[in-house]
């Protein structure tokens, strides 16, 4: 016993030698610290590389840089004919058709508008969970119960016969109750104003011009370029950072950028009056059985219920006239496409969209079994 205890003590001075040379080692500058090689070890290999923000022009660069199978994009772009951009890693590797040429962006303006409310609640002008009847006192009977949350979730009820937050249903005549409370209520003021003032959108820096413009009837639209759009597409895949700044908080992209609506909410199948008189955004009180565990503040989400199953997990996007004007965001590929064109016919699950869709993985990541 005694032997072994003097052989400790004449190692410890040894082991605290070589420890020490250790921790000299780790605080070398020629050294990665712990905490780097721990980020490094964890963190997805597009978040490493450095990823960069357009100024007045899109930076480019060849696909072939960055793409592993570039030429297939070509397939891709021809495909889908029409117009736009493929942004990778902030830089700009593809174009088609015209990419400066503006259109009006339908239902994939919706997720502008939840942005819009997002930047509302950060300024204290709302709370996403709050009541709408609060800028809205018009509201009767049970849409008085209507939050801000449910019009961005397509379960407010609004003009349908079900009680807030009981049923789905894709719904532009509630979409129109969004749309004109943000817009004349909360901020009371002009939609590009709203929109384009430097605390909001204002340090994306459009090329193209103002964003919204009005769609007689229906309302307030973006109506820009794909190159714009996919400024906006950029700005939601770093998650309200533009550039260094967060103009809009993480916590709200952490929090809403996922499904909102559970799987087995009933979809409504009971219409109402729209008693306020203020019309739709342009379509029906219920137009699509889907959106149940893939939707949510007006985006489209892949995770859980697939609708692409080739495309990574962490896909989301805005949809207009259902798979005609699109912005798709990657984050796991720091990848965004904003078209205009034929990108097949809007349908969850494998398909002649998902098949499409699934170019851009083989093109620019790793494409899934699933």
């Amino acid at each position: 016993m005694r032997t072994n205890r003097l052989q400790k003590k004449r190692r410890s001075p040894c082991l605290l030698f070589f420890c020490s040379l250790c921790l000299l080692s780790l605080c070398s500058p020629h050294s990665k610290n712990i905490k780097d090689i721990t980020e490094q070890r964890f963190v997805p290999s597009h978040r490493i590389k450095r990823l960069v923000f357009p100024e007045k022009e899109w930076e480019k660069k060849p696909a072939e840089s960055l793409c592993r199978n570039a030429g297939t994009l070509d397939k891709f772009t021809k495909a889908v004919g029409g117009s736009g951009v493929i942004i990778k890693n902030g830089y700009l590797i593809k174009i088609w058709g015209d990419p400066t040429g503006r259109t009006m962006w339908a239902s994939a303006t919706k997720p502008v508008l939840s942005t819009l409310l997002l930047f509302a609640a950060q300024e204290g002008r709302v709370e996403i969970n709050g009541k709408v009847k609060a800028f809205m006192p018009e509201l009767l009977g049970k849409d008085q119960n209507i939050t801000f949350h449910q019009l961005a979730n397509m379960t407010s009820g609004y003009a349908r016969r079900e009680s807030p937050g009981q049923a789905f249903s894709y719904n532009d005549y509630a979409v129109k109750l969004y749309h004109n409370t943000l817009f004349n209520r909360v901020f009371a003021a002009d939609p590009n104003q709203i929109i384009l003032d430097k605390s909001r959108f204002g340090p994306l820096q459009f090329q193209d011009g103002e964003l919204f413009e009005q769609v007689e009837k229906y309302g307030w639209f973006v109506h820009t370029s794909p190159r714009d759009f996919a400024r906006i597409g950029w700005f939601w895949l770093n998650k309200g950072n533009w550039n260094g700044e967060q103009l809009l908080s993480k916590e709200f992209f952490e929090r809403y950028l996922k499904n909102q609506v559970p799987e087995t909410l009933p979809i409504s199948v009971k219409p109402a009056r729209d008693y306020l008189g203020i019309g739709t955004y342009g379509g029906s009180g219920n137009q699509s059985p889907f959106g149940l565990g893939n939707y949510g503040m007006n985006w489209w989400f892949n995770a859980g219920k697939r609708i692409w199953p080739s495309l990574p997990e962490d896909t989301f996007q805005a949809n207009g006239h259902w798979n005609k004007e699109t912005v798709t965001v990657i984050p796991s590929m720091a990848l965004v496409i904003a078209g205009v064109g034929d990108f097949r016919p809007f349908h969850p699950g494998p398909g002649p969209a998902d098949s499409l869709m699934g170019l851009l993985a083989e093109a620019c990541g790793q494409k899934t079994t699933r």
